[in-house]
């Protein structure tokens, strides 16, 4: 009886020991030099999807592009950005209306965030009851965020007809959504 308890208890540990992690919620992941890619999870017809952002650390604080779309991860998205580089986020840009883009905007703003979309993405966001940043692009923009400039541009209807692409001329890259 004791060995079959033992063997059962073991069984029990090991295909614990053995089982899939779930999967976390929150991911960032290095890019490059300050740069890093985040990733956030929502259920969407009923499939659990990813989501990628990008945020950029400079001596001046954190540009976010994108905002998570799972509403229990915007917080924990600046912790883990002020926990792994001592810094807050000073400004957050969404590339396009889509909430996976743009549910975070209000939730920013009430924590000092800088927000930004473009007025197309404003007016999709409005048409669409989602919400929305706190200032608007009227064209094409250079930002300076410490040591860095960026650049928002407009190539036209994309993966939606508002996206945007992020130009980062220094490096030589540039970051769209597919």
């Amino acid at each position: 009886m004791i060995k079959t308890v033992f063997a059962i208890a073991v069984s029990f540990f090991l295909s614990k020991l053995h089982g899939q992690a779930a999967e976390p919620k929150l991911k960032i992941t290095h890019l490059t030099g300050d740069y890093y890619i985040y990733t956030t999870y929502n259920t969407y017809e009923g499939n659990k999807i990813p989501a990628n952002g990008m945020y950029l650390v400079t001596e001046d604080g954190v540009a976010l592009f994108d905002s998570p779309w799972d509403t229990t991860q915007f917080q924990p998205l600046l912790d883990s950005i002020q926990l792994k580089h001592n810094k807050n986020v000073t400004i957050c840009i969404a590339t396009h209306w889509h909430e996976d883009r743009t549910a975070g905007l209000e939730y920013y703003s009430k924590k000092g965030i800088k927000t930004y979309t473009t007025e197309l993405t404003d007016q999709l966001s409005k048409k669409n009851n989602l919400k929305r940043a706190e200032y608007l692009i009227k064209k094409d923009t250079l930002f300076h965020v410490g040591q860095y400039s960026f650049e928002t541009y407009y190539p036209g209807k994309g993966h939606t007809e508002d996206n945007i692409v992020l130009w980062f001329n220094k490096e030589k890259f540039f970051m769209e959504d597919v």
